[in-house]
C-alpha cells in the first residue's frame, strides 16, 4: 500500500533562526519536529487508506458469493422447468418444488426496483408457467399453444406485446401502469387472432397485473394478480415495440 506524505512547514520567528541553543540550533529542532509530524501523519494516512482498501475488498468478497449464489439458482430453477413443457406436465409437486426455486431466486434479485432496469427491455420466452390459460391445460391437445411464446417489455413506453407461435399466432397488445418499482397494472387494448387477421378490440374489462421479482441479463422471473408463477428466458435483447398500428400483441397471456 502506497503511504500518503504531507509535509506541514512551521512559522518560526526571525530572531529564532539561526539562533544557538543547548543541544544545536533552532532550525535543527525545527526539522526534528517536522519529522516527527511528517512520519506520525504519514503512519495515520497509511492507516485510512489501507482501511478503506479493506473495505472495499470486504464488499467485493461479500459480492462474490452473491454473484455465484445467482447463477447456482438460477441453473437449479431452469434444470427442474426443463422436462415439464412449460409447466403443461407439472405434477403439484413439480408445481411447488418450481415456485420454492423461484423463490429462492427472487430474494436474490441484483435489480429490486425492476422497471428501471435495462435489462427488462427486449422479448423473453416463456418457459414456465402455472397459467391454465396460457398452457390451455383445460382445452384438447390440438387446440394448445405448441410453438414458443414470447414477450416484448418496453419499459420507456410503457407498453408490452404478447405472442404465440403455432399453432394459431395470436397475440395481445397491452399498456402499462406501474404501481410500484417493480409492478405494473395491465390494460389489454387489442386481441390478433390467426397472425392478425382478424383484430378484436379488449373491453375495459380485460385487464390484470404483474409483478417482475426478478430481472437480470438472462432471466425474469413474475407472478401474476390471479397468483401465476411465470419464468422467462432472454430471447432478444435489442428487441422494441412497433408503433400501435402494427401491434401485434402483449402482457394479457403472461398475467392471467
Amino acid at each position: 500500500m502506497r503511504a500518503i506524505t504531507v509535509t506541514t512547514v512551521n512559522n518560526v520567528a526571525p530572531r529564532s533562526i539561526g539562533a544557538r541553543t543547548r543541544g544545536g540550533t533552532a532550525s535543527s529542532s525545527s526539522a526534528k519536529t517536522q519529522n516527527v509530524m511528517t512520519m506520525t501523519m504519514t503512519m495515520t494516512m497509511t492507516t485510512s487508506t489501507t482501511s478503506t482498501a479493506r473495505k472495499t475488498l470486504t464488499r467485493a468478497m461479500a459480492s462474490a458469493p452473491d454473484a455465484q449464489a445467482r447463477e447456482d439458482a438460477k441453473r437449479a430453477l431452469l434444470s427442474a422447468i426443463e422436462p415439464l413443457e412449460r409447466g403443461v406436465k407439472a405434477s403439484d409437486e413439480e408445481k411447488a418444488h418450481v415456485d420454492a426455486l423461484a423463490t429462492a431466486l427472487e430474494a436474490l434479485n441484483p435489480n429490486p426496483k425492476s422497471l428501471a432496469a435495462p435489462c427488462i427491455n427486449g422479448e423473453w420466452e416463456l418457459v414456465y408457467t402455472t397459467s391454465a390459460s396460457i398452457l390451455g391445460t383445460k382445452k384438447p391437445a390440438f387446440l394448445r399453444p405448441s410453438g414458443k411464446i414470447y414477450q416484448t417489455i418496453d419499459a420507456e413506453s410503457l407498453r408490452a406485446r404478447n405472442r404465440e407461435t403455432w399453432p394459431f399466432y395470436n397475440a395481445v397488445a397491452a399498456e402499462l401502469t406501474p404501481t410500484s418499482d417493480s409492478a405494473v397494472n395491465v390494460q389489454f387494448k387489442k386481441f390478433f387472432v390467426f397472425g392478425g387477421l382478424i383484430k378484436v378490440t379488449a373491453p375495459e374489462r380485460a385487464r390484470g397485473a404483474l409483478d417482475i421479482t426478478y430481472v437480470d441479463d438472462d432471466v425474469r422471473v413474475s407472478r401474476g394478480d390471479k397468483g401465476n408463477l411465470f419464468v422467462l428466458i432472454m430471447h432478444d435483447n435489442e428487441k422494441r415495440l412497433p408503433g400501435e398500428e402494427n401491434a401485434s400483441g402483449s402482457l394479457k397471456i403472461l398475467s392471467s
